[in-house]
């Protein structure tokens, strides 16, 4: 007679560990093909073949600092989804030492890089 009580190993918690850990990559894409298209002037701007004026340079400038704090608000978006998907990937399989919480550590940088950062100016 066959023994019917085999248990069966479930891949769900490092499905999710590896999905958090892939939320910021995906975002920063996301980001990046979104930017590439809504200001292709600005990535045409340096092949005007007459020299650039003022306002072309402080545009550029401007535009520079938009796709920057876009790049760094998608990155934070992106690690706050992947905080709970680590999070649930912990609520099934809860360990200290495993991926789920390496996965968990590594979205936790740019929140905590982000407290330092206030915390620093507040003093």
């Amino acid at each position: 007679m066959p023994d019917f009580n085999i248990t069966r190993r479930s891949y769900a918690p490092f499905v999710y560990a590896l999905v958090s850990v892939a939320c910021p990559f995906i975002a920063l894409g996301l980001i990046s093909i979104y930017q590439e298209y809504a200001y292709e002037w600005y990535w045409g701007l340096t092949a005007k073949p007459s020299p650039l004026d003022d306002a072309d340079i402080n545009a550029g400038a401007m535009m520079g600092f938009v796709i920057i704090v876009q790049a760094i608000l998608a990155v934070g978006g992106g690690s706050l989804i992947g905080l709970v998907f680590a999070g649930m990937s912990l609520k099934r399989k809860p360990r200290v030492f495993s991926f789920g919480t390496a996965a968990l550590l590594f979205n936790l940088i740019p929140v905590i890089s982000v407290v330092v950062v206030y915390l620093r100016g507040r003093i």
